[in-house]
């Protein structure tokens, strides 16, 4: 089977290389063109093209496939499937009719929750107990596809985004490559999707990381962090200084303070949160330093920190 892949992050790499060690056959790989990024503007490489790199791969990688040339290149590969995982770019209808057998998408959640660009990411800030994998025919909208298959996993109450997707990626690994091999043999069916009921988990943005004191509470900051820190980087203010918030967890407290009010007990940093919830603060990281323990950071910042007081929603 003439196999076109289409992906960019780390977890579509790793289907990647789920392919490779079957009797697949990868004749193209998309991934999206390569980024500047860091503070020496460097040019960044998609996981995926680092490892088609290394294969040898016929790699492809244009700035949107809504041009004639990227139909008229996918057309010329005669795929009899695409299979697309994190991919990143808008698939238009005229490449979704080209594949014989049509195109596959991997979706990191359980459809219809969370159609769009962060599933994982929404599933953990909305406090889900599972979420899982879906397997499914791609349409022109938005992740509304039939589905063949899903494969539930658990959410623990502490798990980050990097938990949630090595969890997926080790419920592929033993789902993935047997599906294929159904969708090869005409033996995988599907069914639609529940077209009333369904949520949407949209590209996170820079004011979702933001901390916002006096409207979220301490389980919601948690989740928040967990789901955000690791890949965007959550962040308030200290006077006009950018810290992020790497690590959180829920405290008690029996005092009503004001959101945002930051409290030094014996080297352990709080902050008091919306309907006077508190959190500890674990690591951090003040703008232009490495991420340190709160322990480190009060003996670094002590004086700065008793002078604002507080943590703020912008600069002061």
């Amino acid at each position: 089977m003439n196999i076109i892949f289409a992906g960019t992050p780390n977890f579509a790499a790793r289907h990647l290389e789920m392919l490779i060690d079957s009797d697949f056959h990868i004749s193209c790989v998309l991934t999206q063109p390569d980024r500047v990024s860091g503070r020496g503007k460097k040019i960044s490489l998609s996981p995926v093209k680092e490892i088609s790199l290394k294969k040898g791969f016929d790699l492809f990688q244009p700035m949107s496939l809504k041009n004639l040339d990227s139909v008229q290149k996918i057309k010329e590969i005669k795929p009899d499937l695409m299979v697309v995982v994190a991919y990143g770019l808008i698939i238009p209808k005229e490449i979704l009719d080209i594949p014989k057998i049509g195109c596959i998408n991997v979706h990191g959640s359980l459809l219809p929750k969370w159609r769009g660009a962060s599933p994982m990411e929404y599933s953990i800030m909305n406090g889900d107990k599972k979420t899982g994998l879906s397997y499914m025919k791609m349409t022109e909208g938005l992740d509304e596809g039939p589905v063949y298959e899903m494969h539930e996993c658990m959410i623990e109450p502490n798990d980050k985004l990097s938990d949630i997707e090595k969890k997926l990626i080790e419920l592929s690994k033993k789902k993935f490559v047997p599906f294929l091999n159904r969708i090869k043999n005409r033996q995988a069916k599907s069914l639609e999707q529940d077209h009333d009921n369904f949520s949407l988990a949209p590209k996170i943005k820079k004011q979702d990381l933001q901390i916002d004191w006096a409207n979220t509470s301490s389980s919601e900051l948690v989740k928040k962090v967990n789901a955000l820190s690791e890949k965007y980087g959550v962040f308030t203010f200290l006077t006009n200084k950018r810290v992020k918030i790497h690590d959180v967890s829920e405290t008690i407290s029996s005092e009503s303070s004001k959101p945002g009010l930051i409290d030094l007990n014996d080297e352990i940093l709080t902050v008091a949160c919306k309907n006077d919830t508190r959190i500890k603060i674990n690591t951090l990281q003040i703008e232009g330093r490495k991420k340190v323990t709160a322990k480190e950071f009060i003996s670094a910042y002590k004086e700065l920190i008793t002078n604002s007081k507080n943590f703020s929603y912008k600069t002061q």
